[in-house]
């Protein structure tokens, strides 16, 4: 498996730039080669959104679709590609800094997997650097469309959930704890 990193701090707060990677139409403003981005699956964007992205990075136009497998709102997501080509998962990672927000992107790949050998030594050689590559390009170009365009920063809601506690006296413990041995 291939694997490449960037880290990059975007001019913006931590809820613009959320917000920014979950506005799937206008992604093709910042992301390199993207033509398109479309989701396809119904109900709200986030866990287990499905989407496909169309991409001009080689010399055909690409379709891929991807699902979102993890979503921790203002933290981190996880996407996943089952590409014949170039399956993938992409994590986003993002932390609020004095600077604006701290954004990491990594991706582990597997470069043509029907090629066997030449397949992961073009993993080492060539695709590991075009694809961390990308993602500094990608984020550089976030920072600028942020500037550009700012997104609305209108917070996620964190939604907590109240779980009941047991109050025991020290004798029903005790009792408790004496029936369980």
């Amino acid at each position: 498996m291939g694997y490449a990193e960037a880290t990059q701090i975007i001019n913006a707060p931590v809820e613009a730039v959320w917000n920014a990677l979950n506005d799937i139409d206008n992604t093709p403003k910042w992301v390199v080669g993207l033509q398109d981005a479309k989701v396809i699956s119904e109900g709200t964007y986030g866990l287990g959104t499905l989407y496909n992205d169309y991409n001009n990075l080689g010399p055909v136009l690409q379709v891929t679709t991807w699902k979102i497998v993890e979503f921790e709102p203002m933290s981190r997501q996880i996407h996943m590609s089952d590409s014949a080509n170039l399956p993938s998962t992409m994590t986003l990672g993002m932390a609020s800094v004095a600077e604006g927000t701290r954004l990491t992107m990594t991706v582990d790949f597997h470069f043509m997997p029907r090629w066997g050998v030449v397949g992961r030594i073009l993993e080492a050689l060539v695709m590991r650097h075009m694809i961390k590559g990308l993602l500094r390009q990608n984020m550089s170009h976030l920072n600028t469309y942020l500037q550009q365009y700012p997104v609305k920063t209108t917070p996620v809601k964190r939604t907590t959930v109240e779980v009941p506690t047991l109050k025991l006296t020290r004798e029903e413990v005790q009792e408790a704890y004496e029936r369980a041995r």
